[in-house]
């Protein structure tokens, strides 16, 4: 280390232990040869304590017309079999406005518990040619300029299109550089 950087670091340290003593009421300190100073570090423990996590607060939500379940158990976070289960739907088709749907991962509307769940490792992550049960992401290759887009139920081209690959979370579809599909245009 070059001297002269040396010597402004040792300077404000030294400033420092002045500020320090002078704090204490040591002002005699200044008047020790530098040589002479020791300085005792003591580390100590640095304790932080856990931010806590809010617990999210089971709540109803209003079915609006149009709504999928698909597209309101994404819209809240959830897992689609989770938003069945919570509202213990026997037809997950039948879907009508008006309809209050519980968002919760760990009551039913009954007010049952539900499971812990075990997380299983997702598959195709980078997009599988077969359909997998649970993966409803369909990658499409565009014809004319091989653009790669993913549509989801909720998409009108959705029953029109077939697969190329398919992917079981958006993410991995993003990840895998497949834009969303939109009537404008992908995103």
């Amino acid at each position: 280390m070059p001297a002269d950087v040396l010597s402004s670091r040792l300077g404000r340290w030294i400033v420092y232990l002045v500020m320090i003593a002078s704090a204490m009421g040591l002002a005699a300190c200044a008047d020790i040869p530098v040589s002479e100073l020791i300085i005792t570090v003591t580390p100590t423990k640095l304790v932080t304590t856990p931010t806590p996590t809010a617990t999210p607060t089971p709540y109803f939500y209003i079915v609006q017309p149009g709504d999928t379940l698909w597209e309101i158990a994404r819209r809240h976070g959830m897992d689609l079999e989770t938003l069945i289960q919570v509202n213990e739907l026997e037809d997950p088709s039948l879907l009508r406005p008006g309809q209050r749907l519980l968002i919760s991962d760990r009551v039913t509307i009954s007010g049952r518990l539900l499971p812990t769940p075990t997380p299983t490792p997702v598959p195709c992550r980078s997009g599988c040619r077969e359909p997998v049960p649970g993966c409803v992401i369909k990658g499409v290759i565009a014809r004319l300029d091989g653009t790669r887009m993913y549509l989801l139920p909720e998409d009108e081209l959705y029953y029109r299109r077939s697969a190329d690959v398919w992917f079981c979370r958006e993410e991995d579809a993003r990840r895998a550089g497949w834009r969303r599909w939109t009537p404008y245009g992908p995103k």
